[in-house]
This record gives structure tokens, sequence and C-alpha cells, in this order.
């Protein structure tokens, strides 16, 4: 019996020191680009992008959007709030957003439009995310690919930005 009290602590041990290992292995910051190509005009993009309230329409992982004033804006998720900030943008060529959730993590959005002919313009996006706290590193590796979701918010945006274009 005392054999297997040790054996369960020592496999204890051993999974707590992964775990903590882990969270220091995991890098707190990381960054990608992305292009999308949208069969619509920069305009039409720009319009999508800048219509905040209507991203629950086509952002199935939003519940709402709470607008605080032009520059700032909160979107519920089913993980949470996140906040958002308009840092700077030059129509409809380039945006700036720096978000945060809490404690947990942040980041900056940057969306560089190109027109390619009449109705076609390339989007590049640029994100940057820092996560704080070794534990919440860990919960994101396992459950929650930043780069991914983002991947699928263009094309999302994508959808969108075809399908009401001018």
């Amino acid at each position: 019996m005392r054999t297997l009290i040790y054996f369960v602590i020592a496999i204890a041990v051993l999974l707590a020191a992964a775990f903590i290992a882990l969270g220091l292995y995991i890098p707190a910051e990381k960054e990608f680009t992305q292009v999308t190509e949208i069969n619509a005009s920069a305009e039409s993009v720009w319009k999508v992008l800048k219509d905040v309230e209507k991203y629950p329409a086509w952002q199935d992982q939003l519940e709402r959007v709470e607008i605080r004033n032009e520059k700032e804006w909160v979107e519920h998720t089913p993980g949470g709030a996140i906040d958002f900030r308009l840092v700077s943008e030059d129509a409809p060529r380039t945006m700036e957003i720096a978000y945060t959730m809490g404690g947990s993590f942040e980041g900056k959005w940057r969306g560089e439009l190109s027109p390619r002919g009449q109705d076609k313009t390339l989007l590049r996006t640029t994100d940057s995310t820092k996560v704080n706290g070794w534990f919440t590193k860990i919960m994101m590796w396992f459950f929650f690919d930043i780069e991914d979701f983002a991947k699928d918010w263009n094309s999302k945006l994508k959808n969108r930005a075809e399908a009401v274009k001018d």
C-alpha cells in the first residue's frame, strides 16, 4: 500500500513539473502575417472593417459588441470580453487596433489594404500577441490557436465584403 502511495505522489510531482516546464517553454509572444485576396474594392472591405457593430452578424464566435465610443469597443465572446481600441487609420489603406483581455493577453492587429484592380483587394494582416502568465500560456497553447482564429476571421471578413460589395 505504501508503495502505491509513493508511486501516486511521484506521478503527481512529475506531472506538476512537466506542467511548469511547459509553461516556461511556450513563448509568451507570437507574431504572424496573413494575406487574403478579396473580390471587392478596398472601400467595400474598409466599410466592413469599420462597421464594428455588425461584426456579430458575420463572426459567429461573437455574442455581441458593446460600443464605448468611435475608437473603443468591447467584443463579448463565450470565453470572455475583449477590449479593443483603434490606434490609427488611413482610410481605406491601413488600420491598427490594440486589444486586451483583462490581464490574460494583449495584442495588436494591423491591416493593410492594397487595391488590385477595380474589384479586388489584397488584405495583409499582421497580428502580434503577448500572453501574460505561464498558466494562461499553457491553456491557450492547448485550447486556442490564435493564428487559426485569425485565419478564420479573415476568411469571414472576405465572405462578408464580397457579399455586401458596392
